[in-house]
């Protein structure tokens, strides 16, 4: 088995109109929910998409280019629904998009879905991960550091403590407002600098379930990866405007003038196949 990074080209992309973030009930309101309560809310918000005016934006494609997970038609979700998901929900969502008329433009819509899977909060596949296998280097203050994690629980303790960090850096600009330099030795003085990290390799345990189609590990990466079930059924339908491409292609980090960016490709192995 091997999961391949299904990647939506912007022929067709857009962006969540306004009016969509101004409901008393929006899509900040239902991520709220996910997060505090660990699975989806009844209530669904209004989804607008408005795609870009510029032509090489503004195709109807199955797939809508956006930042909220994956918008997709009739056709993607009846391909989807006969894979293995993650928990998921199917927000019904409105695709805009201005059109010629006989004598003026004006926006029509068109029926689409936001299917919204979660892997962090609801579904959560981190403890199938073999740390002492996979390839995760840290770092702090730009300095590589010798670090290793044997859980995921490590992690959340990583994220934790540099969450209070960052508490404490926005107090002193709070504190000392246009203060810059007093704050930076500040910083320095008390040694005031999260742990960031960077990873090359993910190896899933024997644990992990290779039935699964479609998945994601968004701590590690923003890639949504799917099987090779998931692909061929993608293709054999003539999805068009969609590519994949192998996990594992991060550049070299030799060549990289951060050393602290997350690279957002590592390598997916599962038990240690190659």
């Amino acid at each position: 088995m091997e999961y391949e990074i299904l990647i939506v080209n912007d022929s067709s992309a857009g962006e969540m109109m306004d009016k969509c973030y101004e409901s008393t009930y929006n899509v900040h309101h239902y991520s709220k929910y996910i997060i505090d309560n660990k699975k989806f809310p009844e209530t669904k918000p209004p989804i607008w998409i408005k795609l870009y005016k510029e032509k090489e934006f503004n195709s109807l494609n199955d797939f809508v280019h956006s930042l909220y997970n994956f918008i997709i038609n009739d056709k993607v979700k009846a391909i989807l629904e006969k894979h293995k998901l993650p928990n998921h929900d199917y927000l019904p969502a409105q695709v805009f998009r201005k059109e010629k008329t006989l004598l003026f433009k004006k926006l029509v819509g068109y029926n689409y879905y936001w299917f919204n899977y979660d892997c962090e909060h609801i579904s959560d596949y981190y403890e199938h991960i073999d740390f002492e296998k996979s390839e995760i280097t840290f770092f702090r203050n730009e300095k590589n550091i010798d670090l290793k994690i044997n859980s995921i629980s490590d992690l959340h303790s990583i994220r934790e403590s540099n969450k209070l960090i960052s508490n404490e850096i926005n107090e002193l600009y709070k504190l000392y407002p246009n203060k810059q330099s007093l704050i930076q030795k500040i910083i320095k003085e008390k040694d005031l600098f999260t742990v960031s990290w960077r990873t090359e390799k993910i190896v899933l345990k024997d644990s992990f379930d290779i039935e699964l189609d479609l998945f994601s590990l968004p701590l590690f990466s923003f890639k949504t990866y799917v099987s090779p079930r998931l692909k061929k059924a993608l293709i054999d339908e003539n999805i068009k405007d969609i590519f994949f491409k192998k996990t594992g292609n991060n550049p070299d980090p030799r060549y990289l003038i951060n050393p602290q960016i997350k690279l957002e490709n590592p390598k997916i192995e599962i038990n240690g196949s190659h």
